[in-house]
């Protein structure tokens, strides 16, 4: 059985106790209580190895990212690996290659910044600790890496195969190091993790983003995007030429997103076509006759994960709409039997197979919901006992903390708007925080443990997420419906959705706080701009607030397609552009704002929240800011983020506490 996971590993933390008072006013969140959200995981990137002997995890010592392997009878560690000397590098993943390497990848932090930004680097670690070595740099490999010989490949490998049948080596997709070189074909190469040495097995098509391959590395999935920003898929199995994958499945949109590939088999995930909140279903392709079924529909909803076999046979799904669902499709697999079986025993929670061993015996399993950031669970299918391993967060029980709740609505045009609520407990009416997401097309408010809502939880507020047309997670139409819309009817949806909690009674009406950051923040200005009836203040962080500027600066120039992107997504007409900027309308901007921005930041660069600040002073707006030094697009040095909280409470306190109805 091949297991392929949707469920990303969240990275979330664990909060203190909840607050519990009848008449409102502030908490205060004391330095401990910070750093035990903001400062990491006990535990995370947890993998069981193939012989089922040891685990491997990430945690923190002595604040660095430490790689561990324990020992499973005595879970004492055999090794464990940091970057002491150099301490501009830190781990950020590892996985197993066979039961006696692993591999794992690195970040460094950028000279004038303060965070961690990923490398091309890989390392193979022994798991006894008997090597530790750098497998591939920025220089890249050679064909004979030991003498230097052959070609040279250069550019950002990703795994892709553990290639099972060749112990020592793993599939890459080698990428171009240059952004703006889409165009340019990716390689297909084997890679030798005794010796370094590289075997290019296959160029990709042309503009591809991505590939995914079986689990034997035979057959391959290219996942293309053009300039014009159309996305298409190529096939190649087994050798010969790579062929175009379409869909034309009576009643589907042409677009799908690739989940997995196996056997004969790959699995997509496509929209009904017509209206933009359309449900979404599980698609299968017949590689042999190009045939399209429809294997099960999940509603308007988010896929979580997907299981299949060698064969590429469908063995469970799992995605979530209002809470996390499953559906077995093969009885008699074991592993699906027990996950069912755990997700009996938590409710609401999300339980999923993170790895299993070779030969089927062992099943590492994580469970997590709002409430819980995560903890994984060692079952054992010869004694059918399950065994505590690790939480991600050691030191918080979640039972303490507010759970999710769903918050969908109608639209006034008739569109389902998704969306999750968190309320912090003993407060009737609380005041209400509506969390605007970035990006805004692909991220989107996910059912996770989200450190920034609990701590808003703690200081007495409720949390509304919505998931506004435009965001990712629900299909390529509800996403792309956002195309031109991110300072109008996306806004809209947001107020929408916020006027719905406040008409049901569940928070103070009166007390309503736009938050987010990047596009959030952006959403934040122009939502006090549009709809500054609803909303009493607004805390802005990494803004955007003139849309002109803001396509002329911003580093997704340098991104392949960036330009092309932005012009569909934003629009390119000045008129259109400067009726969305927020700095053009002060005017109507009633409430306080809180404005936060790092100097260095080039994604929704600095020199915007000057400006804003500068028309701000000369209009006689009610605002506050800081800028945070050394920092770019958001703070990533702890002692900022620790502050910056410190000046979100202070500024939510004051603007709330006169307020209360």
């Amino acid at each position: 059985m091949v297991y392929k996971s949707r469920v990303p590993e969240w990275v979330v933390f664990f909060g203190a106790l909840l607050v519990s008072f009848s008449c409102w006013s502030a908490p205060q969140l004391n330095e401990d209580r910070l750093k035990q959200f903001l400062d990491g995981h006990d535990f995370w990137n947890v993998r069981l190895s193939p012989d089922g002997k040891h685990i491997s995890a990430l945690t923190k010592r002595d604040e660095r990212n430490t790689l561990v392997v324990l020992d499973l009878k005595t879970m004492k560690p055999t090794v464990s690996v940091k970057y002491e000397e150099d301490k501009k590098i830190e781990i950020t993943s590892a996985e197993w290659i066979n039961p006696e390497i692993l591999y794992y990848r690195t970040s460094r932090t950028v000279a004038r910044l303060e965070g961690d930004f990923s490398t091309p680097d890989l390392f193979v670690l022994e798991a006894d600790g008997s090597r530790n070595e750098r497998m591939w740099d920025v220089q890249g490999n050679y064909e004979n890496n030991a003498r230097n010989k052959g070609d040279l490949t250069r550019g950002w490998p990703n795994v892709v195969s553990l290639l099972p049948e060749k112990k020592h080596q793993v599939l890459l997709l080698v990428s171009s190091f240059e952004r703006r070189d889409g165009a340019g074909r990716g390689l297909l190469a084997e890679l030798d993790l005794r010796s370094g040495d590289v075997d290019v097995v296959e160029r990709t098509p042309q503009y591809t983003q991505g590939v995914l391959s079986s689990e034997d590395g035979h057959t391959w999935l290219a996942i293309t995007l053009t300039p014009e920003y159309t996305r298409q898929n190529f096939v190649l199995q087994g050798g010969g030429d790579w062929e175009a994958v379409n869909l034309d499945l009576d009643g589907f949109t042409d677009e799908f997103s690739p989940l997995v590939v196996e056997g004969d088999f790959i699995y997509v995930l496509a929209q009904r076509a017509g209206a933009i909140d359309s449900n979404n279903h599980l698609l299968r392709y017949r590689m042999s006759d190009k045939s399209w079924s429809d294997m099960h529909n999940i509603g308007f909803s988010t896929l979580a994960g997907i299981d299949v076999n060698e064969e590429g046979e469908l063995l469970q799904l799992q995605w979530i709409d209002d809470v996390p669902r499953m559906k077995v499709f093969d009885e008699k697999d074991p592993a699906s039997r027990v996950l069912r079986s755990f997700a009996k025993s938590y409710p609401g929670f999300m339980v999923n197979v993170v790895s299993q061993t070779d030969d089927k015996n062992k099943l590492l399993i994580h469970v997590a919901s709002g409430a819980y950031s995560g903890e994984y669970f060692l079952f054992d299918k010869e004694t059918r006992k399950a065994r505590f391993l690790v939480s991600m967060h050691e030191n918080i029980d979640g039972a303490e903390l507010a759970e999710l709740t769903y918050a969908g609505f109608t639209a006034s045009d008739g569109v389902k708007i998704p969306g999750w609520f968190q309320a912090p407990a003993g407060i009737e009416k609380p005041p209400l925080v509506v969390y605007i997401h970035g990006g805004p097309h692909g991220p989107y408010n996910p059912f996770s443990f989200d450190p920034d809502w609990h701590l808003l939880n703690i200081m007495g507020y409720a949390v509304y997420a919505p998931n506004f047309r435009g965001s990712g997670g629900y299909g390529k139409r509800f996403e792309e419906a956002g195309f031109g819309q991110w300072g109008t009817r996306m806004i809209d949806d947001i107020a929408e959705g916020t006027q719905h909690l406040a008409n049901q009674g569940l928070v103070d009406g009166n007390r309503i706080c736009a938050f987010g950051g990047s596009y959030g923040g952006y959403a934040t200005a122009q939502s006090l701009v549009r709809h500054n009836d609803l909303y009493h203040c607004g805390v802005i962080i990494a803004g955007i607030f003139d849309m002109t500027t803001q396509i002329a600066r911003t580093d997704t120039q340098n991104w392949y397609a960036g330009d092309d992107f932005m012009a569909k997504a934003i629009g390119s007409d000045e008129n259109e552009l400067r009726q969305i900027s927020p700095i053009y309308h002060l005017n109507k901007i009633k409430a306080p704002m809180l404005i936060l921005h790092g100097k260095e930041d080039e994604r929704t660069p600095f020199k915007g929240a000057k400006e804003f600040v500068a028309a701000l002073e000369k209009n006689g707006n009610t605002f506050e800011y800081h800028w945070y030094s050394k920092e770019g697009h958001g703070n990533a040095k702890l002692e900022n983020r620790i502050d910056e909280w410190r000046r979100i409470e202070d500024f939510l306190a004051r603007e709330n506490q006169d307020k209360q109805e």
